[in-house]
Order: structure tokens, then sequence, then C-alpha cells
């Protein structure tokens, strides 16, 4: 292996996210691109479990980005890097939710049509993925489909994420009690969904 190859590896692994953050909110392109990088495959899983749209994922996960440069210049190094950004994955996913809802509201026939495709999907109807790979997986989704976001959202910090209670209070702006109780409520109906679906 090239040592110079390796030793710039070990060098981009040592510097913090923060570091990152400050460098590349001053211009330095390799530190955001570093960034992106080290967190675009979970903010596409995050984006999926949150928006709970597969469909627009990628296009969700570059505007997750987009933000991201945009903002860099706020971030203060008050929280850590990764529960700031989650803060603009999850605005991002909630105003895509509510652009979705109103085209509803508008009755847009194919943003109908397109739920129908997603629908469709989940139940296997495009053939693409292996079904005893992705099973589980698809499962776990219709069921936190099913939930408002509300609900959902804090789930999946809590779970995928592995936020505590008061980060996740932090980025939604809702007092921890709060997020709390919709922490029980989300479980309870994943669990209930999941036992109908293994009936």
């Amino acid at each position: 292996m090239n040592p110079t190859v390796e030793n710039s590896d070990t060098r981009s692994k040592a510097i913090g996210d923060d570091e990152l953050a400050d460098k590349a909110a001053h211009g330095d392109d390799r530190a955001f691109l570093e960034l992106y990088r080290r967190h675009r495959r979970y903010v596409l899983t995050l984006v999926v479990r949150t928006s709970g749209r597969p469909e627009d994922a990628e296009d969700l996960v570059q505007e997750c980005f987009f933000q991201l440069h945009k903002s860099l210049g706020s971030f203060s190094g008050r929280s850590q890097f990764r529960t700031w950004f989650h803060g603009i994955v999850v605005r991002v996913c909630h105003s895509a939710t509510r652009n979705r809802l109103a085209q509803r509201r508008r009755g847009d026939a194919e943003a109908e049509h397109m739920d129908e495709e997603r629908l469709e999907s989940h139940a296997g109807g495009d053939g693409r993925d292996l079904a005893g790979q992705h099973a589980l997986r698809d499962w776990i989704q219709s069921c936190l489909d099913k939930m408002s976001q509300q609900h959902r959202v804090p789930l999946v910090l809590h779970i995928l994420a592995g936020m505590e209670l008061g980060e996740i209070a932090r980025i939604l702006a809702v007092p921890e009690g709060s997020i709390k109780s919709r922490l029980f409520h989300a479980r309870k109906r994943m669990a209930i969904c999941l036992q109908e679906n293994d009936q």
C-alpha cells in the first residue's frame, strides 16, 4: 500500500467532525467531501426511515448536504456536529412531507400514483430486491410508513441514530417529556403493526 495514501487516510480519521465542519465553513472543499463521505450512508438510511419514501431518498440526501453546506457558518460547536446535522436532516424530511401533503390536498394525481408505486415496491412488485434479504427491512418500513411523523421521527432518531431523549428534544424543539411519550406510543404502534403483519 502507498504510505502517502495510508498517512492521508489516518490523518482524515484523526480529524473530528467539528474540525472538519470548521474547515469546510472556511472554504475547504476536501473537508466538506470528507463530511459527505463519513455521513452519506447514514443520512441515506435516516432519510428513508424518516420520510418513508425510498424513491425520493437520493434527492433528499442531496438536499440535506446542500442545506449543510449553506448552514456550516452557523455551526458554533455548542452541540456535537452529528446532533446539529440531524436537525438539518429532520427539517429537510419535514419540509418534503409537508410539500407532499400539499400536493395531495391539491389532488395531484401524480403524487398519488407515486405513493401507489411505493406501496407496490414494498410488497415486492418491482422484483429488484431479493425477498430473503429485504423482507424484514420492508416489513419494518411499512410499519413506520403507517405512523405519523410525530411518532416516526423520534423513534427513528432513538433506535436508528442511537440518540438520547435530550438530544431528540433539542433537535425537534419539543420538551423531553413529550419525546418520551411519543416514543412510548411509537413503540406500541410498531409492536402492534409487526404482530399484525406476522399473522
